[in-house]
């Protein structure tokens, strides 16, 4: 069986998240209220699994990872199409026994990096280059940032004064443009989701290195800790987390796919 909790109910899946070997602020984020999401469970009381939605698709399966009628349940629902809100789904690190029903519905395989932060390795903030201004991201400025299609005032966060208020970002303009920025997907439980991204005309110039370090200043300030993932195949973002002081810990699957699933292949 499967139910689909209330939002004020989330909070009661943070033990099953707490126990797992991963933590992604983007989930604890929805279990804590912070962001929006859904969360699945097994059953409505003394429930042992459960699978965490941000609005985007995000997703995270925590608690028990061998659960055959919530197995099942997850199954008709992806299949279906109905129940679960976001019509793309990105499933980080799914259970094991899940990975190959998953290669079975043709999902897209790709191998993400989890870096963890070291504060004695960070550097101090590299000067703003002639003819570029380095702010704070406000709400003001969230707009500006359309330009990049990282929808940040709706799709992580409610609005841009949502952002100001609970985020965290920093970015680098020239000509009234934002060139580059370091902001925070979410902040949950002392952690900040770090994305980072670079107009492609000036990359290569060290901007983005400049708006990380002073988002990890800033973090530090605030008592919270910077995680860094990205794709293996980014070798720039492999490079810059190196460069600003992060440590690769783990690699670990990421599969991405419509709903409603087509028909399984033989």
């Amino acid at each position: 069986m499967i139910v689909e909790l209330a939002p004020e109910d989330f909070s009661q899946v943070l033990p099953l998240y707490h126990q797992s070997e991963f933590r992604f602020p983007l989930m604890s984020a929805v279990l804590e209220g912070r962001q929006r999401g859904q969360v699945f469970a097994d059953r409505a009381n003394g429930r042992k699994s459960a699978l965490v939605v941000n609005k985007f698709g995000f997703m995270f399966y925590v608690g028990q990872q061998a659960n055959a009628a919530f197995d099942e349940a997850l199954s008709n629902f992806f299949e279906n199409g109905t129940g679960i809100r976001p019509s793309y789904l990105l499933w980080y690190s799914p259970p094991e026994h899940w990975q190959p029903r998953l290669d079975t519905f043709g999902a897209r395989l790709r191998e993400r990096v989890r870096f963890e932060f070291h504060s004695n390795r960070v550097n101090e903030v590299n000067p703003c280059p002639a003819g570029f201004e380095l702010r704070k991201l406000n709400a003001e400025l969230v707009p500006k940032t359309e330009r990049f299609r990282i929808e940040l005032g709706s799709r992580f966060w409610s609005s841009p004064e949502d952002f100001e208020k609970n985020g965290l970002g920093y970015c680098l303009l020239k000509d009234d443009q934002i060139v580059s920025l370091c902001y925070a997907a979410a902040i949950s439980e002392r952690l900040a989701e770090v994305d980072v991204v670079t107009d492609e005309a000036f990359r290569a110039q060290g901007l983005a290195s400049i708006v990380s370090r002073q988002f990890i200043r800033e973090c530090l300030v605030r008592e919270i800790t910077p995680t860094w993932d990205c794709f293996a195949y980014n070798t720039a973002s492999l490079r810059l987390a190196l460069k600003l002081g992060f440590a690769e810990v783990r690699r670990y699957p990421f599969y991405s796919f419509n709903v409603p699933l087509a028909q399984r292949g033989t």
